[in-house]
């Protein structure tokens, strides 16, 4: 059954695009972002800007968050997205032979056509529409 309530709506929306930005590493490029911004932000106490940001991103100045989020990445990539298809398929090829009696077929017939004689189907075409000129 479908809700037409909008709130419920929105709700689902908002669930579902949630779901999409953790399964696609949201949450890791965002925190990854907010990691740039401390290391930038202490960085910059002690020196320019510039070189605050050379020692952000050279990949040699990892603050612990940032060896945290290199680390759930590195799981990510180990762990499988999902199963894979040979092991779907045994299940549904197995379910396949089961004693469930298989659809009657028969033949699909025609119907006759429509007796239409010609010269009703070929008609003149439209007038054009005639342009004036103001």
């Amino acid at each position: 059954m479908r809700s037409t309530h909008p709130l419920l709506r929105q709700i689902a929306c908002a669930m579902m695009g949630l779901a999409l930005f953790l399964v696609t590493g949201g949450h890791l490029a965002l925190l990854q972002g907010i990691a740039w911004t401390t290391m930038v932000h202490d960085f910059s106490r002690t020196g320019s800007l510039s070189q605050a940001m050379e020692k952000t991103f050279d990949g040699k100045h990892l603050c612990p968050l940032c060896k945290k989020i290199a680390a759930e990445r590195a799981a990510q990539e180990k762990a499988p997205a999902s199963v894979k298809a040979e092991k779907k398929a045994d299940v549904f090829m197995a379910q396949a032979v089961s004693d469930i009696p298989q659809p009657h077929c028969r033949p699909f017939v025609y119907g006759a056509a429509p007796s239409v004689v010609m010269p009703e189907r070929f008609f003149a075409p439209p007038v054009p529409v005639p342009i004036q000129i103001a």
